[in-house]
């Protein structure tokens, strides 16, 4: 297992539905990836609907708003965060809460439990949306 430098690496809990909120989540993530720091995001309760796939129509109005503004959408940094490697995570529980099943979720998001996260995040700077 790699050894991570708590100052370096980051795990970034997803607890809220905020669109302004996730938006500086995914954000600071990519910009820490950029930095070739590890990422861990972990969503749980109305935090697991920025890692589904029709998370767009949820905050439409928002998503248009910053593409008029050329600023990257949520599901724009999403996008980035996969494609640089961030491991995405959903709280079992978290999904069973917002009434989305694993069908509902980007294809290469993994769900797991709190004990797991804790796990896999230990060493890793906890930031909390």
């Amino acid at each position: 297992m790699t050894e991570h430098t708590f100052e370096k690496d980051f795990a970034f809990l997803l607890c809220d539905n905020d669109f302004n909120r996730l938006h500086a989540a995914f954000m600071l993530a990519a910009s820490a990836l950029a930095l070739n720091r590890s990422v861990i995001i972990f969503a749980t309760g109305p935090g697991v609907l920025a890692l589904c796939r029709e998370s767009e129509i949820v905050w439409e109005k928002e998503e248009r708003q910053l593409s008029m503004q050329g600023v990257a959408t949520l599901a724009t940094l999403r996008d980035a965060l996969l494609s640089m490697n961030a491991r995405l995570l959903v709280c079992e529980t978290g999904l069973r809460r917002t009434g989305k099943t694993e069908a509902d979720l980007v294809e290469e998001v993994e769900v797991i439990g709190m004990p797991t996260f804790l796990d896999l995040s230990a060493g890793y700077k906890l930031v909390t949306f």
